[in-house]
């Protein structure tokens, strides 16, 4: 049914109530109906108990015995509410009958279910009736039957059901005009949900959804829409600095190219001079390609691409980045010593195991002075496998650590100009931990070093 949401809570809440109102609806005719018949019944037992005391049975005979002051008080009195009787023998052939049956009958049930008050017609009439067996010391010889009229019971019936089958739809009616008023108060702060949130474009994303005054689903639902709202916003803020940041490290190797460039078309160079400028060029482009590779890297990340896990095993994949990164080692003259741990194997991305653990030793190698050493151990914790990697470096001051994985962030840049980097490595690493589940802390002290710690899932 295309029905608004207000008609449709109030369409069921109706169909809901329909269903109990019918049943107490059922409940109170039953009890009514049990009632005036269990009182008419009561009536026509106690006339049945009288009138037999009227009866006399003489060897295989019926009979009344005062017929004739029976027929004289019925002319005499107007019976409101008129009593037949007639007895019959047992075959129900009718002997004698109470003067107001006037040549009718009352109908006989031979079987069980007539010793039981049951209903009749007499005249176009309702009556309910009951026969009871009358017997001699010669044994059974006949019937009493006996009846009272049923009209004013079958009319109270009669006008009870009218009155509940004729309020039944009017209060359906009420409910549902009561429901759909309640319902729409309801979800009116709903309709202001909405109105807001139509309003809330890229150019506002600061606005927020007013609460309801009460802690109820409502305001569950809009607290849930103004922490999405916010986490949006920061997501676009974040966005907008990355890409100035971005273009701003593309624009500087870029800027440096076009310089050299246009020094070397002003004149003529000597050969060793286009050589200099050549490898200027040359470093320069292949920042700019680790600086591309490296925002093509964050990108993977925000694609949410499932990582490819295989069975590793973090001691080798640190050898294999030491194996790499022995030049740079050999040229600073640091040593690296590895304390060897389990040999567990975990599961994860080899790649991404591979690249985290290498930008973390290429800081730890490029912010370490020369000479010095950088300690890696593996230990193995409950559910976890901990690899720590602890240098001797320039360390980080405490006001930056909550910055250090932010894109394109660099700690104090400005003191050491001399070391290359675009800020982007920690940031690598911040998102393939969290896209491997992996747990990493950072302790660190000005002038002291640094200590990175990866929590592997076992």
């Amino acid at each position: 049914m295309n029905l608004r949401f207000q008609d449709r809570i109030a369409l069921y809440f109706v169909l809901a109530t329909a269903a109990l109102v019918a049943a107490a609806y059922v409940v109170v005719y039953g009890v009514v109906h049990q009632r005036v018949y269990a009182d008419l019944d009561a009536n026509l037992r106690y006339e049945v108990a009288k009138h037999r005391q009227e009866v006399s049975a003489t060897g295989r005979t019926l009979r009344f015995t005062d017929r004739e002051e029976w027929a004289e008080r019925e002319h005499r009195e107007v019976q409101v509410d008129p009593v037949f009787i007639q007895i019959t023998d047992l075959r129900g052939q009718l002997i004698d009958r109470s003067p107001n049956l006037k040549g009718e009958q009352l109908p006989f049930d031979a079987t069980p279910a007539g010793r039981v008050p049951f209903n009749s017609v007499l005249r176009g009439k309702a009556i309910r009736q009951a026969q009871v067996q009358v017997a001699s010391s010669a044994g059974p010889v006949g019937y009493l039957v006996a009846a009272i009229s049923a009209e004013a019971a079958q009319h109270v019936l009669a006008s009870l059901r009218l009155v509940l089958l004729g309020s039944f739809p009017v209060v359906l009616l009420v409910l549902f005009g009561t429901a759909r008023l309640l319902a729409g108060r309801s979800i009116a702060p709903l309709a202001a949900i909405t109105a807001t949130a139509r309003r809330i474009t890229q150019t506002n994303l600061a606005e927020r959804i007013a609460l309801p005054p009460h802690p109820d689903e409502l305001h569950a639902l809009a607290s849930a829409i103004n922490g999405l709202l916010h986490r949006i916003e920061q997501a676009v803020a974040r966005e907008k600095q990355f890409t100035a940041d971005a273009s701003h490290e593309l624009r500087t190797p870029l800027a440096v190219l076009r310089g050299t460039l246009e020094v070397l078309v002003r004149k003529p160079r000597s050969a060793a001079e286009y050589v200099e400028s050549i490898g200027v060029g040359i470093r320069e482009i292949d920042r700019l390609t680790r600086l591309v590779d490296q925002l093509l890297l964050l990108a993977r990340f925000e694609s949410s691409a499932p990582p490819h896990r295989h069975e590793l095993a973090v001691l080798g994949c640190v050898h294999e980045v030491l194996y790499r990164r022995r030049a740079e080692l050999s040229a600073r003259q640091m040593r690296v010593e590895v304390q060897d741990g389990p040999a567990d194997t975990i599961v994860s991305d080899p790649f991404l195991v591979d690249l985290i653990l290498d930008n973390l030793l290429a800081n730890a190698i490029k912010y370490s002075p020369a000479g010095s050493s950088i300690r890696i151990v593996l230990a193995q914790r409950p559910g976890r496998l901990v690899c720590t990697i602890a240098d001797a470096g320039i360390g980080i001051a405490p006001a930056d650590l909550a910055h250090i994985f932010d894109p394109l962030y660099r700690s104090n840049a400005l003191t050491h100009k001399d070391i290359e980097g675009a800020g982007l490595g920690l940031s690598i690493v911040d998102k393939a931990c969290a896209l491997l589940g992996i747990e990493r802390a950072v302790q660190s002290e000005l002038g002291r070093g640094t200590v990175f710690t990866l929590g592997f899932p076992a």
